[in-house]
Parts: C-alpha cells; sequence; structure tokens
C-alpha cells in the first residue's frame, strides 16, 4: 500500500481544480472563434486569389482578341484607302473597272464597320475583365485587413490566456512540488488516463465531481487508514476523502 499525508491528499483537490481551469484555458485558445474566423479568411483569399488567376488568363485572351481585331480594323482601313486612292485617280481604269472597284470599296465599307463593331466588343471585353482583376484586388486587400485586424486581436487574446495559464501553473508547482512523491505520481498517471484523476468523495459517498462510486467501494475506502491513498478501481484515480 502507497501512503501519503492527508494534507498532501487534500491539496491534490484544489491541484486538480488548477490543472482543470489550465486545461480549460488551453481549450479556450486553441478553439478560440478568431481562429475559425481567420482560418475563414484565409481560405476565403486563396479562393479570391484563384478567381484572380482566372480573371487574368481572362484578360490576356480578351487584351490578345483586341489586339487581332485591332489589327484587322487597321488592315481594312489601309486596304479601303488604297482603293480610294485608285479610285479618285481614275489612271489605267475604264468606266467598268470605276464601277467595280466602287463596289468593292462599298462592300470593304460594310466589312469594315463589322470589324469596327467587332473591334469594339472586344475593347469592351478587355475593359471588363480588367475591372474584374481590380474587383477582386479590392475584395483581396479588404480580407488582408481583416486577417491583420483580427491577427491582432487574437494575439492580444492569445496574449492574455498565455499569461492567466503560466501564473495558474506557478501556482499549482508551488503546491504540486512539495508532495509526497508517490502521491505525485500515481496522480500524474490517472491524469495519463484521460478520465478523473481526483474524485473527492465525502463520507457518505456522496463526490464533488458527481461521479457515482459504488456502495462496495464506498465502503471500502471509507475502512482505509488516513494515511493510505486510495485509488478507484471502477475510474482508475485518486479518492480524497473530505470531512462533511
Amino acid at each position: 500500500m502507497t501512503h501519503a499525508s492527508r494534507a498532501d491528499q487534500l491539496a491534490l483537490v484544489e491541484i486538480a481544480d488548477f490543472d482543470s481551469r489550465i486545461a480549460r484555458l488551453e481549450r479556450e485558445n486553441a478553439k478560440h472563434p478568431l481562429r475559425q474566423e481567420l482560418a475563414a479568411l484565409l481560405n476565403t483569399i486563396a479562393a479570391k486569389a484563384r478567381e484572380k488567376e482566372s480573371a487574368q488568363s481572362a484578360y490576356a485572351r480578351a487584351q490578345e482578341a483586341l489586339k487581332q481585331a485591332e489589327q484587322n480594323t487597321a488592315r481594312m482601313g489601309e486596304t479601303i484607302a488604297a482603293k480610294e486612292a485608285k479610285l479618285n485617280s481614275g489612271v489605267g481604269l475604264t468606266s467598268r473597272d470605276l464601277l467595280v472597284l466602287q463596289g468593292e470599296i462599298e462592300a470593304m465599307r460594310k466589312d469594315l464597320n463589322a470589324a469596327s463593331d467587332s473591334e469594339f466588343a472586344a475593347l469592351e471585353t478587355s475593359e471588363a475583365a480588367a475591372q474584374r482583376i481590380a474587383q477582386i484586388d479590392a475584395s483581396i486587400a479588404e480580407l488582408d485587413e481583416r486577417v491583420q485586424s483580427g491577427t491582432a486581436e487574437l494575439e492580444k487574446v492569445v496574449a492574455q490566456i498565455t499569461s492567466q495559464a503560466e501564473q495558474l501553473r506557478r501556482e499549482r508547482q508551488a503546491l504540486f512540488s512539495p508532495l509526497n512523491d508517490d502521491l505525485k505520481r500515481i496522480y500524474e498517471h490517472s491524469r495519463a488516463s484521460g478520465g478523473y484523476a481526483v474524485i473527492a468523495m465525502y463520507r457518505n459517498g456522496a463526490t464533488e465531481a458527481g461521479v457515482q462510486l459504488s456502495p462496495v467501494e464506498v465502503a471500502q475506502i471509507r475502512a482505509l487508514p488516513e494515511d493510505e491513498i486510495c485509488l478507484s478501481q471502477d475510474y482508475d484515480a485518486i479518492v480524497v476523502r473530505l470531512e462533511e
């Protein structure tokens, strides 16, 4: 059997409370809503970055289409200008030649109008793509600001939580260090099991944790010497006996 003074055993109840408060702060830190908000913002920024890549590709295609449309319009304009100059000079042309040339010019002017419309449409597409990129950039900039603000706020919160946890750890260690070595070893083993580490039990068998100990186990624990360390068989936890 392992023994420890009653004072050391009673100190475990307070130490377990310290550990519970420290664990609660650690969970609060790990699961703070700001972390989820920042993660969501970063995911949105990543999605916006992919959207921007797509918009930039669309803009590049629109620019290429606009360039080709401009070249086509310019080439047709040059051809029409050359034919008009030939028509106006009339050198070496018969009346029939002049009529044919005039018809070609009129047909090409219609084609030029259509080409100009295509060029204008390509320009509008290019401008819309450029505007979309600007909108995405503005959205990313706004999201970046929110990330920076949220990060600053989270760092402040984490600093507060860390400070509180460190203070609790110091107080806990000051209480834990002087305890009986066997008691400390058993306590840490109980903590590692993932369940209750300490169960505070009154003489009537009631517990502060709300845990139900069997009548048989309660009777066995009450019969043990005051300085004997009680380990619940059902919960693998140290049972600290309290006064009524």
